[in-house]
């Protein structure tokens, strides 16, 4: 019995060291976009889709420390960070594009609320009403 508790205990808290909190995908207030799916999410963020509907140019943000947040917003889009790095680099080098201003998660509102066309990532609880949320990642 007390094995059984113990192996039941050491699971549960192997699903809570795995879990991530929410993440708020958010964007500018005059992007034309009210939700994004994981597939745009994935073309925006690799560099494939760089205008928006309404023809303005995407400019992206991207978080500058490795945390939950980063990779479960990877993950949702089906990639690494690694591997995203890597087509950054690969698209840089070429001249194709350049990868997303880095900046730290309290700087994240600010910058996409004053920048017109963008988009970031935050903790779903950092979110304000100076930007809109396109998608929300479990």
């Amino acid at each position: 019995m007390r094995r059984l508790l113990l192996s039941t205990t050491l699971l549960l808290l192997g699903f809570v060291g795995t879990s991530y909190a929410q993440v708020a995908v958010i964007a500018h207030q005059d992007v034309p976009v009210d939700e994004a799916d994981a597939e745009t999410l994935k073309d925006i963020y690799l560099l494939e889709q760089n205008k928006w509907d309404d023809g303005a140019r995407v400019v992206r943000f991207d978080l500058n420390s490795e945390g939950n947040t980063k990779t479960a917003f990877y993950d949702h889009v089906g990639q690494s960070v690694s591997d995203v790095k890597k087509v950054w680099l690969r698209k840089k080098l070429s001249g194709a594009a350049q990868p997303p201003e880095k900046v730290s998660s309290d700087q994240m509102i600010d910058k996409v609320s004053s920048t017109s066309a963008a988009i970031g990532y935050v903790p779903a609880d950092a979110v304000t009403d100076a930007v809109k949320v396109i998608a929300t990642i479990e």
